[in-house]
């Protein structure tokens, strides 16, 4: 009898390892970076598909009374503290356009000891290109000596922050813009207003889209690793994105301009966003012309077992988000070579409609993002057509950079952040030097 238990459970034991030897195997690579499905795509989908259900019912379907409580709701639209943690950062985004073709991305990053990572565009037909002075550069310096939190989204000549939680936002710039090289004295003031939910990335991107990118993974230790400490991964990301209205003035040359926007709101904290892990992305907010919009995107970041993540939603006229839960936009076709194109066509579906997507370039700029211009960024200002209707709005694609940040750029830095760039730098290359071995990190 023991003989026969013994058997068996070696059998079991056997038959186990088996199943994690070939759940382990990677899929073929496309240009040796984005997997296809591989023989056993089907199973890990359908056990990826369950375990994101089970998560999801865990951490947010049981607290969901907790989550959308005023309360909760005014404690994370807010500026958010930074902590001691080297990667702790906040940042706010606007995208917004209308159907005269204007187009507006703003961004603010904080990071700690007063770093403000800042970036500013205004597409106005007649008018041309209006943009922060220091683009491509988006550093900035909001306390003396590198000492002191700021705790607010300010610096740079702006100011951004919360009227109303999950209502109303206020946007104020008062300085200077680049046009064709020539800077401009500007004035702006935005009010954002919405009565829409807000779409969190972590509670409400398609569990179909999340399984398929997982799927497509090689299942190895690092990965059971992972599934072991998803809440604390989930702690340290949160991204939303919230459906509204842009509203208010610009002024500059002696002229008064109003302006009027349908846009996102963007707000991500916590200390998990490494650029230099990310392979690329590509992000779409397009803005229709009957009211309704959409945001459609594809993540590679190899290193957290997402080589190719699709993401986004359908927002309608009257403010309610459909998850996408397909796309054919594969990052391999468009732009892989580090050039973006200036014409894209695909498909979206959600669980009710299929979205034809044809989007054609305007205009375009670029920035480089992370202190140490960890990667660049291709802002295109597009006009599209979704199912046929007419619209505008904004496309990114981001690549990695690996020529660091010019030294030219990089003299105008306080001494303190140089001197804090050489000491990341000398523990990147292993040769931690004498005098700065009691430096703090910032990244």
């Amino acid at each position: 009898m023991i003989w026969f238990i013994a058997a068996n459970f070696g059998l079991l034991v056997a038959l186990v390892s088996l199943v994690l030897m070939l759940l382990g195997r990677k899929s073929t690579l496309i240009f040796g970076k984005y997997p296809c499905k591989g023989p056993f795509y089907s199973i890990k989908y359908r056990i990826a598909l369950w375990l994101l259900r089970r998560l999801r019912l865990h951490f947010y379907k049981r607290n969901e009374e907790l989550l959308s409580s005023s309360a909760h709701l005014a404690t994370i639209d807010c500026p958010q503290p930074l902590t001691d943690d080297p990667k702790s950062y906040d940042v706010v985004s606007f995208m917004a356009a209308n159907a005269a073709g204007v187009k507006l991305m703003l961004t603010l990053e904080r990071r700690r000891r007063g770093v403000l990572k800042a970036a500013f565009y205004l597409w106005l037909p007649g008018d041309g290109l209006l943009c922060s002075p220091r683009l491509p550069d988006m550093v900035h310096f909001t306390s003396e000596g590198g000492y002191g939190e700021s705790s607010e989204f300010r610096g740079a000549g702006f100011h951004i922050f919360p009227v109303r939680s999950m209502r109303s936002w206020r946007l104020l710039y008062n300085g200077q813009l680049r046009r064709n090289g020539e800077l401009l004295d500007v004035k702006l003031d935005l009010d954002f207003n919405s009565t829409a939910a807000h779409f969190d990335y972590n509670r409400d991107l398609s569990s179909a889209l999340i399984a398929d990118s997982i799927a497509r993974e090689a299942w190895n230790d690092t990965f059971y690793g992972l599934l072991k400490r998803v809440g604390q991964v989930l702690d340290k990301r949160t991204h939303y994105e919230q459906s509204g209205m842009l509203t208010g003035t610009i002024m500059f040359e002696g002229r008064r301009r109003e302006l009027k926007l349908r846009g996102f709101r963007d707000h991500s904290f916590g200390t998990e966003r490494c650029l230099s892990s990310i392979n690329r992305y590509v992000y779409f907010a397009l803005l229709l012309d009957d009211g309704s919009s959409m945001v459609v995107g594809n993540l590679s970041q190899p290193s957290f077992f997402l080589s190719s993540l699709k993401m986004g939603y359908f927002c309608t006229a009257e403010g309610v988000y459909e998850p996408i839960t397909a796309s054919n936009f594969e990052l391999y076709s468009y732009g892989e070579k580090g050039t973006p194109p200036q014409h894209q066509n695909f498909i979206v579906n959600t669980a009710d409609n299929v979205y034809m997507v044809q989007i054609e370039v305007e205009h375009s700029a670029i920035r480089y993002v992370g202190g140490d211009w960890e990667s660049k960024v291709y802002n295109q200002f597009v006009a599209c057509t979704v199912n046929g209707i007419a619209g505008q709005g904004h496309a990114e694609y981001l690549y990695r950079h690996n020529s660091g940040r010019p030294e030219e750029v990089a003299a105008e830095d306080p001494i303190w952040y140089q001197r804090i760039k050489r000491f990341e730098r000398s523990l990147s290359n292993m040769e931690l030097m004498n005098d700065l071995e009691d430096e703090d990190f910032i990244f």
